[in-house]
């Protein structure tokens, strides 16, 4: 090994000539090899994604960094126009791409077309499908035969309609290709729940239905335990709903408002049998909804229990203005009762009290009601 310096400490002209060699071979690969500027150049999507689909020069680059191996525009192209075919408009087909680029490497032969044609048979078409494809991308690389198929002929089975099946995987992303779903609707009518009920609960709260099914199990026994509500009631899958929206803790903080009210446990348990949805309201409006209707109006707990209804409706919205109709009409010697009054629909309200009584009610009240005749 040859040394640096020299006898008297100073740097050998060896090591001088070597070391710029060194460097001189060093600056010379440099500019002769790639430059890293070049992988910075846009790549020959951005240009095709801008020409062929409308994007920006933002959102192309955006979206090419996705697609960066594709050699040509061969394959997107074919994806394009598959697309179109499917009667999406450019708009559609454009926020498809930009919300999910890697479609444009899929195959249309292999992947798209089996996948559409089974979305498009059970009803979704236009926007529909791009809102189903948008919320879940994951959906075009699910197997065909393993997960989609099966998912969708569970759900025939359970929901019968096609029109309840794109209701039910539009209120959600596509949740029903995994394994939980099928293990979940096994452990549901092992249970003793009902096809019916369980159609309640995939077409109100699917998500419900793709959860660990150890939680949901847990869930179950919460329904019977703490609403008392049996899993052949046709009201434990509104119980079910309203346990899974809420933590144990939650749930002892509504039971406690009631309580403070002067309600009893018998009374909480006839409610909470009845009407379990009403749990799910915060304890500020539940608050609220008891002050009203036992202050105000003198309800007693065991009358309110039975008409647990009654607390879900908004009160400002709907109770409180429809009061002021009741009390208008009881001045003026008018007998109704206003808890009839509250269960009409917003239209039987208008027919059956406010054009009935239209003589006696002040016009800002009749027009504010009216409305609701040619919203």
């Amino acid at each position: 090994m040859f040394s640096v310096r020299s006898s008297h400490g100073q740097l050998s002209k060896a090591f001088l000539v070597n070391s710029s060699s060194y460097f001189l071979n060093l600056l010379h690969c440099s500019t002769t090899t790639t430059s890293p500027s070049t992988d910075l150049q846009p790549h020959f999507m951005v240009d095709y994604l801008i020409d062929s689909l409308g994007f920006t020069k933002q959102e192309a680059i955006s979206a090419s960094t996705k697609v960066r191996h594709l050699k040509s525009t061969q394959n997107s192209q074919s994806v394009i126009e598959f697309l179109r075919n499917y009667n999406l408009s450019e708009t559609d087909i454009k926020s498809v791409v930009l919300s999910h680029p890697q479609i444009l490497l899929r195959k249309v032969d292999k992947t798209l077309e089996p996948k559409f044609k089974i979305l498009f048979e059970i009803g979704f078409s236009g926007p529909d499908l791009v809102a189903v494809i948008k919320k879940d991308p994951n959906l075009l690389v699910r197997g065909l035969h393993t997960s989609i198929i099966p998912a969708i002929n569970l759900l025939r089975r359970i929901l019968g309609s096609k029109e309840k099946i794109v209701k039910a995987i539009k209120r959600s992303h596509w949740p029903f290709y995994g394994k939980f779903f099928r293990s979940n609707v096994v452990l549901l009518e092992k249970h003793g729940v009902s096809i019916k009920d369980i159609e309640r609960v995939i077409i109100r709260n699917p998500r419900l239905v793709t959860q660990s099914p150890v939680r949901v199990e847990a869930k179950l026994l919460e329904v019977e335990r703490e609403f008392g509500i049996t899993p052949r009631s046709k009201m434990f899958s509104y119980g079910l709903s309203a346990v899974c929206s809420m933590n144990q803790l939650n749930l002892q903080k509504k039971f406690e408002v009631f309580k403070s009210f002067g309600w009893c446990d018998s009374d909480i348990c006839i409610i909470a049998k009845s009407q379990p949805i009403c749990f799910t309201h915060s304890e500020e409006r539940l608050s609220k909804g008891l002050d009203f209707f036992m202050k105000e109006l003198g309800y007693t707990p065991s009358w309110l229990a039975t008409r647990g209804s009654l607390l879900m409706y908004s009160l400002e919205k709907r109770v409180k203005p429809r009061y002021q109709v009741y009390m208008v009409l009881k001045e003026k010697g008018v007998n109704k009762e206003f808890h009839s009054m509250l269960c009409l629909s917003n239209v039987d309200f208008v027919k059956q009290v406010v054009e009935r009584h239209k003589e006696e009610i002040p016009d800002h009240m009749y027009d504010t009601f009216t409305k609701f005749l040619n919203p």
